[in-house]
């Protein structure tokens, strides 16, 4: 994709003209960006970058609206298509120990869709969970790095396109599948839905906090607390 005057336009530029043709109200998946500028191999950076240049680009974390693929441009920014001189990009780092702080908030589940850091996604045998930390409001629409501003999430929910996930169910399975479960199982479910995400129990909790001990020092609380069940099974 090249300019009028016949210069290669950078990845920023041909991100930005994609938005721009698609005006304020409209709306796009990420298969049409990548589809519009094929060659663009981070086009999910692109618009991070463009967000902090005055471009405000919904996605489904803000717009609840719209679907874990889809984003809405609301307003444009600098048009680095057009020659607009871009301004110097600010990056806010989250700190190492914010970041443990986060996790450990979140119980290293991902805020989005429950997975545990390192465990097998439901849907996608062999592939694992790998956890970041999310701004809930983006820095560019004046999100900032305070607590309450951050979540834990996996891979797939903080950037889709890095690691789709397979094409999601229509909404008679998911009622379907739900309709399925014990009244009590959709008491909890429902729980989730209502607080939009998935909480974990003090038993998860206790499973994860085990699970960081020493492999010896996990063997001695096993055998502790298999000495307990038989006590009680047993009645001494």
């Amino acid at each position: 994709m090249t300019g009028e005057s016949g210069v290669r336009k950078s990845s920023l530029a041909k991100v930005a003209e994609f938005l721009a043709a698609k005006g304020p109200g409209g709306t796009f998946s990420k298969l049409e960006l990548f589809e519009a500028v094929p060659d663009v191999s981070q086009a999910d950076r692109r618009m991070r970058d463009l967000r902090q240049m005055g471009w405000q680009i919904d996605n489904y974390k803000l717009n609840p609206n719209l679907r874990p693929d889809e984003y809405l441009v609301r307003k444009l920014g600098t048009r680095v298509d057009l020659g607009e001189r871009a301004p110097k990009l600010e990056r806010k780092n989250i700190t190492g120990p914010k970041r443990r702080r986060i996790l450990e908030r979140d119980g290293h589940t991902c805020q989005a869709c429950g997975v545990r850091a390192g465990q097998e996604f439901p849907d996608a045998p062999g592939r694992t969970a790998v956890l970041t930390i999310s701004h809930i409001v983006p820095v560019s629409q004046g999100g900032q790095n305070t607590d309450d501003n951050l979540r834990t999430e996996c891979q797939r929910c903080s950037s889709p396109s890095n690691d789709p996930a397979p094409a999601p169910p229509s909404t008679r399975q998911v009622l379907d599948r739900a309709s399925q479960r014990p009244f009590a199982d959709k008491q909890l479910l429902y729980s989730w839905m209502k607080a939009g995400q998935r909480t974990t129990s003090e038993t998860e909790e206790l499973f994860y906090a085990w699970s960081r001990l020493a492999p010896a020092d996990r063997t001695e609380v096993m055998a502790a607390l298999a000495d307990e069940i038989i006590n009680e099974l047993t009645g001494q």
